[in-house]
């Protein structure tokens, strides 16, 4: 992460605001592309393989059948968005974004390659080789793109650094686990996993879609500049969406191995996830000024009221996150997916209304409302039919998101006096404390969670 932000924090300051945000708009598009390509079978890699034994057959046909088909379908993903290209560029007619519109096929392949082998990996319980592969990437990553641009390629260095940092990271594996990469299109079970797969795939594509849909309204209506600085204002508060899909495998997996989990735990689980958010997003927003000036120069400064929105906004991004997860470890991928569709009509309607009349701040307003609905909507899924654990999972989310947008619509009139900022942030803090949001003990709990997951990951190594 350190090394990610490094390369945008140097692309801020050696680039225009019009590369920086064509370098964007191009991830935006990879990432559509790259979804297209995945089919869900990356998480049903994770679901399926954490239960089996890595030396096993079943665990070598089963990795390679999903390895073939996901590399199948993101080539034909990529053939197919290669012959709209033409659109795409006279949709976005920005000159940086047409001259380098063609990297978006090569990076969208090879990022979801990357993806499924490092689902490979999970699934082998290699978490120590993952971590290390994954850190080796973003370095090789950010040295080769910094390096880039300090000797004046420019926005190519951006993306030829994705493109090479990739093909060694998949070479890497490929070097350690050969024969995972036995192509076949058979298995005994390919309809089991291709229909659990398909639910994770909808919800995925949906997600994206949600979350991508300002990006690309923004960059339509106002620009690759305003996309440049929207994309800076999310770089920090992202930061905590990456943690969390860093452990994301390790929730899957700790999940999946407990499949009749209790559903007091779930809801402690939620609890406190929600209480540890809800305080990173009230220093995020006392932080956003000198944040992003320090960071990206005064040029971003207009992204401060931007940053702060989606601070609250990645608070409950994160909690969907993690209901998605609980329910796909649970095998109720159907319901992950149903998960997404009211936030659907919500991101569609809100940004259409917000995006034109308040740019940046209103892609984050929208977000923020589609967020906090799908919280309410997961918080009713995963009660199921308990209604006290519904209940408390409402009252968690109720309670945690109405401190934080009274501090969100209080600090948009003390942008000018720190002091009032830090005021209304201890008074958010009371609040969340009063209400039971933030207890203390929950530093004592957090100890147990991680020791159980940990003992479970030994346990399915051990057996493996």
């Amino acid at each position: 992460m350190a090394a990610s932000l490094l390369t945008i924090m140097i692309a801020a300051r050696l680039l225009s605001q019009e590369e920086l945000g064509a370098y964007f708009l191009i991830m935006v598009v990879v990432q559509f592309v790259a979804l297209l390509g995945d089919i869900g079978l990356r998480n049903t890699a994770i679901k399926s393989l954490s239960l089996l034994p890595v030396e096993s057959a079943e665990f070598i046909q089963m990795s390679r059948y999903l390895l073939t088909m996901t590399l199948t379908t993101s080539a034909i993903a990529c053939l197919v968005v290669g012959l709209a290209i033409p659109l795409l560029v006279s949709l976005w007619p920005y000159q940086d974004f047409q001259q380098h519109a063609a990297f978006v096929l090569p990076i969208a392949f090879l990022t979801t390659g990357l993806q499924i082998v490092m689902s490979l990996l999970v699934g082998a319980k290699q978490f120590v080789r993952l971590s290390a592969l994954s850190a080796g990437i973003e370095i090789l990553r950010a040295t080769l793109s910094t390096g880039g641009i300090l000797t004046g390629l420019g926005l190519s260095s951006l993306l030829w650094g994705m493109i090479i940092s990739r093909i060694v990271g998949i070479g890497v594996i490929w070097g350690r686990m050969p024969t995972l990469f036995a192509p076949t299109f058979r298995h005994s079970r390919s309809t089991e996993l291709l229909k659990f797969g398909g639910w994770l795939y909808g919800g995925s594509l949906i997600s994206v879609i949600m979350v991508r849909a300002s990006d690309l309204m923004l960059t339509t209506y106002m620009g690759t500049a305003a996309l440049a600085v929207y994309t800076a204002a999310m770089q920090i508060p992202a930061i905590l969406q990456r943690i969390f899909e860093s452990i994301r495998p390790a929730v899957l997996g700790y999940v999946s191995a407990q499949p009749s989990a209790d559903g007091a735990q779930q809801v402690e689980i939620v609890r406190i996830t929600t209480a540890m958010l809800s305080v990173c997003a009230i220093v995020l927003i006392l932080l956003s000024e000198p944040l992003i000036t320090v960071l990206y120069s005064e040029k971003y400064a207009s992204g401060v009221s931007t940053m702060q929105a989606l601070s609250v906004w990645i608070a409950f991004a994160i909690i969907n996150y993690l209901y998605s997860t609980i329910l796909i470890g649970n095998g109720e991928s159907r319901k992950a997916f149903l998960l997404t569709i009211p936030q659907l009509f919500m991101i569609v309607i809100c940004t259409g209304l917000l995006v034109p009349r308040y740019e940046g701040l209103g892609a984050a307003m929208a977000l923020i409302a589609t967020g906090f609905l799908g919280n309410l909507v997961g918080a009713w899924m995963l009660g199921g039919d308990d209604q006290h654990t519904r209940y408390t999972l409402l009252m968690v989310t109720i309670r945690a998101a109405v401190p934080l947008l009274l501090l969100l619509i209080s600090v948009f009139y003390t942008q000018d006096s720190f002091l009032l900022l830090t005021s209304c942030c201890a008074i958010a803090t009371a609040l969340l404390l009063a209400t039971n949001t933030i207890r203390f003990s929950d530093l004592r709990a957090i100890g147990p969670v991680i020791s159980r997951m940990i003992g479970q990951i030994r346990a399915n190594r051990a057996a493996a």
